[in-house]
């Protein structure tokens, strides 16, 4: 393992011109993790027994960036990983035309006994075609996909994704690779890495102050004991999704949630997987402020507002506000009608009616059916029962997956319709595979004040299970309960009352929603 004192000489440098930086310039940033799904560091020898859900880890992590001019900023950052654990980095950036190109040092820290410190570089390259895809590397440390496990630094990260721009959205498949190497009390090497591939769909409108990214992923996390040749592994499919709010102008809510909907042992934890109860997950919660926006120009709707507004210098030349001139003023309707009829005759309603309001597209609004469009996550809660659905009992699992709807404005804020959707997930339970659907069918009543709507549901709840050595079982219910909306983001609870063998029990989901007409 090699340290590279060379590559701090910069530090100093970079900081001093973070501090050089216009107060009012500044953007800086804090997010907190919390998660269970990890291998724990502490951990120097092979497990004796099933991985436990109750390895929680706390982390986060805290950045201030600022500009060097034009083109270029200064990012200093620091992160406390469950893989790469503790580190720092200053990175300057350049920005032109198509291309982003980062580069500074990255020094780990405080972070095992075998290595106390160590240097390597963090560097990123993007290319983009704005409007149509991009394509992105980014490295820290050494370089995570070596072929031997203990080549390069301690601390490695390697990443590369690449996307195409679609209608309010970015599609994007994702590859990245973390090591961490250590070495035990007698010197044999430890180490700990986490490679996923993943796709990514990053939703977004214009004018909206929410966006909200989803994705569907499949992640392998190892620890590697040379003293024993032995490796602990997990595989773990995994749904998520990470959300950006503005509050205001310079405040920005940031918050991440991601869950193993299927997580299983390999290696020498085949068969002691965490169990198909337990519940995995990662989640953060985060803000940050630009300092900038404090003091930017005020927003373009109220600088039109104020050009279109005459000054009283302007009143004054043209007689406004003191009686001369004032004969001459005449009213666009009027006018319309001087130019379109004879005089004295009133203006048409044509002429008369303001015109349509435009959309930010550019379109007038319609007042017609909408579509929507819905991903998100639900919990179905459900009670100990003596049926012979016993593979339902104490049933707390999350499943991820789509809803869309139709909606017709009736009056007011008021709108009514119906939405259809899909939520999948597969769970072992008893050594045995099950694929669940959940198909709700429900009608509608929606009210909207602003970016706040409340909708009510009910209607049918469909469950459906099959495997590959059981008879498929269906069951049947009336859903009803409530969905708030607070812009595109959206949190539910309702109450299943089950039919025939289905047990009634609560239900509860998050999710994020787009307008697609």
């Amino acid at each position: 393992m090699r340290n590279r004192p060379v590559s701090l000489r910069f530090l100093p440098l970079l900081v001093l011109c973070l501090l050089a930086a216009p107060a009012h310039a500044i953007e800086f940033g804090l997010v907190g993790d919390f998660s269970n799904l990890q291998i724990p560091w502490t951990t120097l020898s092979p497990m004796t027994g099933s991985f436990s859900s109750n390895n929680f880890f706390e982390g986060g992590s805290a950045w201030i960036t600022a500009p060097l001019g034009e083109d270029a900023s200064i990012k200093v950052a620091y992160d406390r990983d469950p893989v790469l654990r503790n580190s720092a980095s200053a990175a300057v950036q350049f920005e032109r035309g198509l291309a982003s190109i980062s580069v500074g040092p990255y020094v780990g820290f405080l972070n095992s006994s075998s290595e106390s410190w160590s240097a390597g570089m963090a560097a990123s390259l993007r290319l983009q075609w704005p409007g149509v895809a991009y394509v992105s590397f980014s490295n820290l440390g050494g370089l995570a996909v070596s072929l031997l496990p203990i080549a390069g630094d301690p601390q490695a990260m390697t990443e590369l994704s690449a996307g195409i721009y679609v209608p309010h959205a970015i599609i994007a498949g994702v590859v990245s690779s973390k090591r961490f190497n250590e070495t035990d009390s007698a010197g044999n090497l430890v180490s700990d890495s986490l490679t996923r591939y993943a796709l990514t769909v990053d939703v977004f409108k214009k004018d909206v102050p929410y966006t909200a990214l989803f994705s569907l992923g499949y992640e392998n996390r190892t620890k590697y004991f040379a003293s024993s040749d032995t490796t602990d592994a997990l595989g773990a499919i995994v749904l998520g999704v990470d959300s950006t709010v503005q509050l205001g102008r310079p405040i920005k809510l940031l918050a991440d949630f991601s869950t193993g909907a299927y997580v299983y042992g390999l290696n020498a934890l085949q068969g002691l997987g965490p169990p198909s109860s337990a519940f995995l997950f990662s989640a953060s919660l985060g803000v940050d402020v630009d300092l900038a926006a404090v003091s930017a120009a005020p927003p373009k709707k109220a600088a039109a507002k104020a050009e279109e507004t005459p000054s009283e210098t302007e009143n004054a030349a043209s007689g406004e506000g003191t009686g001369q001139g004032g004969a001459q003023a005449t009213s666009p309707g009027a006018d319309q009608a001087a130019k379109s009829g004879k005089e004295g005759e009133a203006p048409s309603a044509a002429a008369a009616a303001p015109e349509a309001v435009p959309e930010a597209g550019g379109k007038p609004k319609k007042n017609g059916p909408g579509f929507d469009a819905g991903l998100g996550l639900c919990y179905d809660a459900m009670p100990l029962t003596g049926s012979t659905l016993d593979w339902l009992l104490a049933m707390f699992y999350s499943r991820g997956g789509f809803w869309g709807d139709l909606m017709v404005p009736l009056k007011g804020g008021l709108s009514g319709g119906a939405e259809l959707g899909l939520y999948y997930m597969t769970v072992s339970i008893g050594g045995t595979d099950f694929n669940l659907v959940d198909l709700p069918l429900l009608a509608k009543l929606a009210y909207s004040v602003g970016k706040v709507k409340l909708e009510g549901l009910a209607g049918l709840y469909a469950m459906g299970s099959f495997s590959g050595s059981a008879s498929p079982v269906m069951m049947a219910g009336i859903d009803g309960g409530l969905r708030l909306y607070l812009g595109g983001l959206y949190a539910e609870g309702s109450y299943v009352f089950g039919l025939g063998s289905m047990p009634s029990f609560p239900r509860y989901g998050l999710g994020y929603s787009l307008k697609i007409k």
